[in-house]
């Protein structure tokens, strides 16, 4: 390692920080560690130019490592960066694979006893790249110094005496096998050439000698540093009074793209594998709503082997009554590539069975012909939760009754519509007689078991269209709708006779119960409040007098109607 400080960019916690400190500590004597903890000091630390390597966590804070990546290729910072593996998203590792970036590490002791020699083999490359850069730019500033056209050019000229000893080399070539130009002399081709074009160089070579010339010919050089440097070019024979003296070679550095192109295979290869191994449901699906593709996981959700799918209806695997939904969302986005596309609907498995999804819909980019990218995600458990929410919001968790508070929302809704005036509702307030004796006696556990067999009961007594509530202890609510007072007034009479009937058992005892209500016909434009009021007066006053009674007050608020035992 060189004497020269050593700038580390730390955009991970401080644990790993200091652990990957302490890998390096015997390995770079000078190091100067900066660590990040936000997005606005990230992009303060990359107006320093002078980083040599970067760590960072997947998601280290407000940004992710993906974002570190994208920063640096927007400032044209070309630092090596190692991402911690295991510290974030799934999603945010893909974007890294997907830009091209391939290094990860661990922050776990067999990894960081090897993190020197990888750090060394990075900032061996950085140092390469930096130097360059800094050739290129010593090239631009003293052009106006320069004649010879060969050490102006990018590309790599040689000349090659007939017994393989190199008598010429450019400056490009000697950069790029970081030989100088003393030692450039000393080599033969046999020097260079890497094994694997031996035997095509070697036929080459002789070809060359005897006067023919090579186009768009393609090989490896092995580099001063061992490392392999791809090449293409053209290459002829120097003829001089009828023979050939020499061979020269022009060719163009291609190691960035050979690499590049063997990167992405390998980015390509992992990204397959996670798109086929992902626990979500990914396919692409053309404009007339045919599955062109699927991955392995998204069929066997659905049931299918991948090739079942293929070529089949998107329809197959939606549920009827989701479909319109579906194809009218997927439209939307065919006429607007910037509107919402994301719904959640049902799907159906290959049995038959159904399940609920997110689906996330895009227009595959850069593509030729319009194709859909289509994300779904089993959301079934999220949906069972919300619908059990929405069912305690409203019920009350005892009875399965009602509530009080959705009981009031519906009859609120009643009383603010606009009805025909000469449809008729009715609102009976029901309230035990002898409950609070049992609780009291026999414990609130008996009460509780009384009162889901009350509300079963009545369950069989009220009409199938009557809102039936628990509204509170022992206190019931049965708001009829489309009913005449004298049929409501039958139907209240009938709950009292029956509940009266009815024998509570609890262990060895048996108790007798009675109910008192109070009927009142509901007026359409009567406030919430005052409707209830007058049908807990009503009920009132049936237990006032004498309990187990019905009380009915008429619309006229005059003439009443009691029933019950005297």
């Amino acid at each position: 390692m060189p004497d020269s400080v050593i700038n580390l960019l730390m955009a991970c916690s401080i644990e790993n920080s200091d652990a990957i400190q302490q890998a390096l500590s015997h390995h770079i004597p000078r190091m100067r560690v900066h660590r990040l903890d936000s997005a606005q000091g990230l992009q303060q630390a990359l107006d320093f130019p002078d980083w040599h390597l970067a760590f960072s966590e997947l998601e280290p804070a407000d940004f992710s490592a993906f974002d570190l990546v994208r920063l640096l290729d927007e400032k044209g910072m070309d630092i090596p960066v190692l991402v911690l593996e295991g510290s974030g998203a799934e999603e945010v590792a893909v974007r890294c694979l997907e830009s091209g970036m391939c290094r990860f590490v661990r922050c776990t002791p067999p990894y960081l006893r090897s993190l020197p020699r990888l750090v060394d083999d990075l900032l061996g490359r950085g140092r390469k790249e930096r130097a360059r850069r800094l050739q290129e730019r010593q090239l631009i500033e003293s052009e106006a110094l320069f004649v010879d056209v060969f050490d102006h050019t990018s590309d790599l000229i040689q000349q090659v005496a007939p017994d393989g000893s190199i008598t010429y080399t450019n400056r490009a070539w000697r950069n790029a096998l970081g030989y100088s130009e003393a030692e450039a002399r000393s080599l033969t081709l046999l020097d260079i050439l890497h094994s694997d074009s031996m035997a095509c160089c070697q036929d080459r070579f002789n070809r060359l000698l005897n006067g023919e010339t090579l186009s768009c010919i393609d090989f490896k050089f092995v580099a001063k540093s061992g490392e392999t440097v791809y090449l293409e070019g053209d290459c002829g024979a120097v003829i001089k009074e009828g023979g050939v003296v020499s061979t020269r070679g022009i060719f163009r550095n291609v190691t960035d793209t050979v690499r590049a192109e063997k990167a992405l295979k390998i980015t390509e290869a992992r990204y397959q594998v996670l798109y086929e191994n992902a626990p979500d449901i990914y396919t692409t699906v053309s404009p007339a709503g045919e599955i062109l593709s699927i991955n392995h996981n998204g069929a066997e959700m659905l049931g299918y082997e991948v090739q079942e799918l293929i070529g089949e209806s998107a329809a197959k695997v939606i549920h009827p009554e989701d479909q319109r939904a579906v194809f009218e969302c997927v439209e939307r986005l065919f006429r607007d590539p910037g509107s919402q596309a994301d719904i959640e609907y049902r799907k159906i498995r290959k049995d038959g069975s159904v399940f609920w999804v997110h689906q996330r819909t895009t227009l595959e980019p850069g593509a030729t012909t319009q194709r859909l990218l289509v994300v779904c995600r089993d959301i079934t458990d999220k949906r069972h939760l919300e619908e059990q929410l929405a069912y305690q919001a409203t019920h009350d968790m005892l009875t399965s009754l009602l509530n009080r508070r959705e009981f009031e929302r519906r009859l609120q809704q009643l009383l603010s519509a606009d009805a025909d005036p000469a449809d008729k509702h009715v609102l009976c307030f029901l309230d035990l007689d002898q409950f609070k004796a049992i609780n009291d006696n026999c414990g609130h556990v008996a009460g509780d078991e009384l009162l889901r067999q009350i509300a079963a009961l009545l369950k069989g007594l009220v009409r199938s269209r009557d809102m039936l509530a628990r509204i509170g202890g022992d206190e019931f609510a049965v708001l009829m709708e489309h009913v005449s007072l004298d049929k409501a007034m039958q139907i209240a009479e009938k709950i009292r006779m029956t509940i009266e009937e009815f024998e509570f058992h609890w262990r060895s005892q048996r108790f007798s119960i009675g109910v008192s209500i109070g009927i009142v016909p509901v007026q359409i434009g009567r406030s919430l409040t005052d409707t209830l009021n007058l049908a807990d007066m009503a009920c009132y006053t049936a237990k006032r007098a004498g309990r187990n009674r019905v009380y009915t007050r008429h619309a006229d608020a005059v003439h009443t109607d009691l029933f019950g035992v005297p």
